[in-house]
């Protein structure tokens, strides 16, 4: 209601072509539009009996990080709908997401065996090619009008201006051209014409103040999936396996500071030996 029909109503070449929902007529509804030659189905990926009622050529998965990891009890709701597809030789699939945490996000995983396409850019400067990336822009936090996009190849300083131009001009390059059958497109908002490099920066400066805003603004404005934090352990047998007993001190030791913890009917006594660099033996 709010973005299909409104994109045809407005757009001149469409207008007319998709038959309007009406309540006495079932050929079109709000998630089943009709148009000469064929037709539209709008289904949700929880909802298994919409995702295996109909054969289709063209599927499109929006925001498939979104996506629940089973649909119903049916099993993955990506895996469902390609099923689809499968009895047209020439189907196209097309996948799109904003990335949400590395190494469950659905889109990551078909951008690694796609063809991984990135939108370079000539430097109005000295005309070399280059993809933007976050690293390149530069600026001072305290004073945010000195912000410029940094040349890699020739270190000039371009601005907004510069921006409109060089995307423009801009073409889209293949990493692995060779994967012919499966096309990736990656992008983030420092191409945008919607925003501009002082809008990004001031977002980067609140959103850093947490990781759970900073993550989205990593997963939002870079198209980037959110990296978490390791924790360290250590497994008991393996930390058993590293025990040794010294005779000697062994070499590196600098001070040997004792504890000592007075109990009702004992004395526990801890001898440790910490040399440089924060090195310690106990």
């Amino acid at each position: 209601k709010d973005q299909f029909a409104p994109m045809l109503r407005d757009t001149a070449c469409l207008l007319g072509r998709v038959a309007e929902s009406k309540s006495r007529d079932s050929s079109s509804t709000i998630l089943h539009k009709t148009f000469p030659g064929g037709f539209i189905d709008v289904t949700g990926a929880n909802s298994p009996i919409g995702l295996r009622r109909t054969t289709i050529r063209i599927l499109l998965l929006d925001e498939v990080d979104g996506y629940p990891a089973s649909a119903g009890i049916e099993g993955d709701p990506v895996k469902l709908a390609k099923k689809r597809t499968v009895t047209f030789w020439n189907r196209k699939i097309i996948q799109t997401s904003t990335p949400t945490v590395k190494g469950i996000s659905r889109i990551e995983a078909s951008w690694e065996e796609s063809d991984q396409r990135r939108y370079h850019v000539p430097c109005v400067s000295c005309g070399a090619f280059q993809v933007l990336h976050w690293a390149q822009l530069k600026f001072d936090k305290k004073d945010l009008n000195s912000i410029y996009y940094e040349c890699e190849h020739c270190k000039a300083h371009l601005g907004e201006i510069d921006k409109r131009i060089m995307i423009a001009q801009g073409e889209w390059i293949a990493k692995f051209p060779e994967r012919c059958k499966h096309a990736g497109f990656h992008i983030n908002e420092l191409y945008s014409p919607w925003s501009t490099w002082r809008a990004m920066v001031e977002e980067f400066l609140e959103s850093k103040k947490r990781p759970e805003t900073l993550k989205v603004w990593v997963n939002t404005s870079l198209g980037e999936t959110w990296e978490e934090e390791e924790s360290y352990s250590i497994e008991t047998e393996k930390l058993a396996a590293r025990i040794e007993d010294y005779v000697e001190l062994p070499q590196g030791v600098v001070i040997l500071p004792a504890g000592v913890d007075v109990q009702d009917d004992r004395l526990e006594c801890l001898v440790k030996g910490w040399g440089m660099n924060d090195e310690s033996w106990f």
